[in-house]
């Protein structure tokens, strides 16, 4: 019989491959070299040897009569804090253990590596995996077995000896991934536990390299499942609908949501009397306002939930009466909390500054300091407390009513669409998918109709706009706001400088863009693109990616950078977090709400495969990941603004993006690749750019006046042409109806945050690239603080930056050029 040795026998493979091997009954002996007892100390056959990794020379003769040594270690940049203490682990000890292994005359050796290990990678720990393979082939072992797996799936915080995971075997073979992406897809550490058994039963000499695709089918291979050949479409592993129920069961007619909501009204009722009563006292008492203010946060953690799942209600189904009707109360309650608010601001603005430092000194008070300061400031700058208050009373019916218009007028229109000699109906949602049909006459046809549908509903769209701007116009006239840009600054917590550096510099940048455009026209026959040319496919061959396909691939571009992202991520994926699926009666669009006393998210869009569709999946995600890593704050202090909310979305959508041109198998799928990437490039320079000048000319005119249904497209098309640099030979007329963030009023100028959170993420993500997992900290830290400080604070102390200069949104644009370059190389 056989002996083996075991490094890494508590890890998460190790302590599979062990009782493994024990399960095997062929081998004699098991020694297993660890730094403690282990689980599988009184098992018969089990050698522990108690050392120390980095002195094992000294105790080399425990390699003397072993026939195989499996190296299953591992740890993490978190675990040992720096670079050279992920080094030793994880290549040092291996190798030093291959040295022996070659000594002593080993027959086997079997390391773990990792899928996408190459020294020449960008991430370090890819790097390090890369160059262990590189020094172990180099020791020329009579046979060397490395194992590539991919991310693991296991308990990895307990163990139960004579426990076996029978979870894989149990889980419906149609749960395996298929299709372009197959290399993705997870792996338990018992499967690889068992191939790594399998594999040393054979003979083979040489150096082997197994593939997580390789581990998969040898496992399979040892329980006969039979592989499926089919590589389109989607395995049914994850639900494409989410679940409400474990928010609120019952949907509309929740008997619990209805008892919530009654709580949450009671509780604002309430807050009211004993802020009335706190403002009658002639000398403001700390303690009653301190604690006045704590409940307050809490009361509005409760107004956020309500409103949260209302937003997933009407959102799903755009006919659903009775969630409609809730939403009414739900912005009711929204309102009365504004209110509270506004008494709070008053009173912090009326403190003298001796009262305010005395407030201010207690423990919890000072874990909001910045938001309560940012109040008072803010304060100065409204009206009274009464007049304040009465503004968010005529919000409910006389501006918010304008955007629940806009909602219901969408979710009934139908977009007329022939489809081979028939004419079908679909939703504005499931029309717009299908502008970015690979067959340009099929796009033209879609985009006309699309705008003819616009346009029949125009006159009622005309209406909803100019009066929620002329509402949100004469509340700036009478606070004495002069700037229309004013409010979204301050929601942003930017400078104008700022702002305006960003757009100068991108700008002054355009034409390397344009430049894009006019070599994409070529490629697909054109002289000019027409507007819906922007997002069509160059490639005629368009890779359709499964919904399965697409989260696996996310969870794992997402572990090589961050283990807590990507646990996250499988986490709302396996618990149904998300509405992905493509039907009628669902809003068009994509968001994602977060449920703050639940700590959980759900993320809501209409997935069809595109490789646009991956790229909203992990936007989102990244929302949702940027609130998990702020549930344990106070809740003011999770009040992040827009723009650094689309920095963690954009940075998310960047990992996966940057990962999927890499890896691409031709140049004509990288092509394609970069090019979806330079679409949301473009999306940021030039078509959000249109939506600020835009709405920026149309805030100017609609002060003198109502605009017309003929100028707002008028409008609309100068806008276009101006940010596109007249690289396009069709524009959009109708776009001020049809994109849903000019009729949002829960948000001013819905559009340059965007553009600063995708630049503001190039600089991150360029960070994260050099740093590799070291940064996974600091980018959780800098998450953190996006509600607690300004973007030009927040800069500087995380980055070392200056948002008012132009340096840093220029090497952010030079980065983003690079993908240009690359584009324009490979369609030479």
């Amino acid at each position: 019989m056989k002996k083996a040795l075991i490094a890494g026998a508590t890890g998460l493979i190790g302590r599979n491959l062990t009782e493994e091997l024990l399960q095997s009954g062929e081998y004699e002996e098991i020694h297993l070299l660890t730094r403690r007892r282990t689980p599988f100390a009184e098992r018969e056959g089990i050698k522990e040897h108690y050392v120390f990794f980095d002195s094992i020379d000294e105790n080399e003769t425990i390699m003397d009569g072993i026939d195989d040594v499996f190296v299953t270690l591992g740890t993490t940049m978190k675990k040992v804090k720096s670079r050279e203490g992920f080094m030793q682990v994880d290549y040092l000890y291996p190798l030093q253990l291959a040295e022996l292994a070659g000594k002593y005359h080993t027959k086997r050796f079997f390391v773990i590596s990792a899928m996408g290990a190459d020294r020449e990678s960008r991430f370090f720990y890819s790097q390090v995996k890369g160059t262990l393979e590189d020094s172990l082939m180099a020791l020329n072992l009579p046979s060397l077995h490395i194992i590539r797996p991919s991310l693991l799936t296991g308990d990895r915080y307990e163990f139960r000896l004579g426990e076996k995971s029978a979870e894989l075997i149990s889980r419906p073979l149609s749960g395996l991934m298929s299709g372009r992406l197959e290399k993705y897809k997870p792996i338990e550490a018992s499967a690889v536990a068992e191939a790594m058994a399998a594999i040393a039963r054979t003979d083979s000499t040489g150096t082997h390299i197994y593939t997580n695709d390789d581990l998969h089918r040898i496992y399979n291979a040892l329980h006969g499942i039979t592989e499926k050949s089919e590589k389109t479409s989607g395995t049914g592993r994850y639900s494409m609908t989410w679940d409400l129920d474990a928010i609120f069961p019952g949907g509309s007619s929740s008997n619990q949501f209805e008892q919530f909501l009654v709580n949450t009204e009671t509780d604002l009722a309430t807050m009211k009397l004993k802020l009335e009563q706190a403002q009658k006292k002639e000398t403001p008492d700390f303690e009653e306002w301190a604690s006045l203010i704590e409940r307050l946060q809490n009361i509005g953690m409760k107004v956020r939930e309500v409103n949260a799942f209302i937003s997933c209600l009407t959102a799903q189904d755009v006919t659903d009466d009775k969630a409609k009707l809730l939403a009414g109360r739900t912005k009711q309650a929204g309102s009365s909390y504004g209110q509270l608010i506004s008494v709070v601001d008053e009173q912090l603005l009326h403190f003298t500054d001796a009262q305010w430092k005395e407030f201010t000194k207690s423990g919890k008070m000072q874990e909001i300091l910045f938001n309560l300061e940012e109040r008072r400031n803010i304060a100065k700058e409204k009206l009274p407390s009464d007049k304040e208050q009465l503004i968010q009373q005529l919000m409910v019916d006389g501006y918010h009513a304008w955007g629940d218009l806009y909602n219901t007028i969408v979710g009934r229109m139908k977009v007329e669409i022939r489809e081979k000699g028939v004419k079908k109906q679909y939703s504005v949602g499931q029309a717009a998918n299908k502008l970015t049909d690979k067959n340009r006459n099929v796009r033209r046809h879609v985009f006309e109709q699309f705008e003819k549908a616009w346009e029949n509903e125009a006159e009622l769209f005309t209406e909803s706009l100019n009066h929620l701007a002329g509402f949100r116009l004469r509340t700036y006239e009478a606070r004495g706001w002069g700037n229309v840009l004013k409010e979204p600054l301050q929601i942003n917590r930017m400078k104008q400088e700022t702002l305006d550096v960003m757009w100068d510099t991108i700008t002054k940048n355009k034409d390397v863009f344009t430049g894009y455009l006019y070599r994409k026209a070529e490629l697909l026959g054109v002289d000019k693109l027409a507007m819906y040319d922007v997002s069509a496919p160059v490639s005629k061959k368009v890779p359709q990616v499964s919904y399965d396909d697409a989260a696996d691939m996310i969870v794992e571009q997402f572990s090589k950078f961050s283990p807590r992202m990507a646990e996250f991520a499988r986490t709302a994926f396996e618990n149904r977090w998300i509405e992905a699926e493509d039907r009628g009666r669902k809003r068009p669009g994509g968001f994602c709400t977060s449920f703050p006393i639940r700590e959980q998210s759900r993320i809501f869009m209409t997935y069809d495969g595109s490789a646009s569709n991956v790229a909203t999946l992990a936007h989102e995600l990244g929302h949702a990941y940027h609130q998990h890593v702020m549930n344990d704050l106070p809740y003011m202090s999770q009040g992040y603004a827009m723009n650094v909310a689309e920095t963690a979305s954009t940075f998310a959508e960047m990992v996966v993006a940057d990962a999927s041109v890499k890896q691409a198998s031709s140049r004509e799928e990288k092509i394609q690749l970069l090019d979806d990437k330079l679409n949301r490039s473009i999306a940021f320079f030039m078509n959000i750019h249109s939506r600020f000048l835009f709405e920026t000319r149309f805030y100017e005119e609609r002060k003198s006046g109502l605009v017309s249904r003929e100028h707002l497209n008028e409008l609309m098309t100068e806008a276009q042409e101006e940010a596109y640099c007249g690289a396009l030979s069709e524009y959009s007329p109708t776009f001020w109806a049809s994109k849903l963030h000019f009729h949002i009023t829960g948000v001013p100028f819905y559009n340059f945050p965007y553009t600063f959170g995708y630049l503001f993420s190039m600089g991150i993500y360029a960070k994260a690239v050099q740093e590799g997992e070291e940064f996974e900290e600091k980018y959780t830290a800098l998450l953190r603080d996006t509600g607690r400080l300004s973007v030009e604070e927040l800069a500087q102390k995380h980055l070392g930056v200056d948002l008012t200069k132009p340096e840093f949104w220029q090497e952010a644009v030079d980065f983003v050029k690079e993908d240009v370059r690359q584009f324009m190389e490979l369609t030479e």
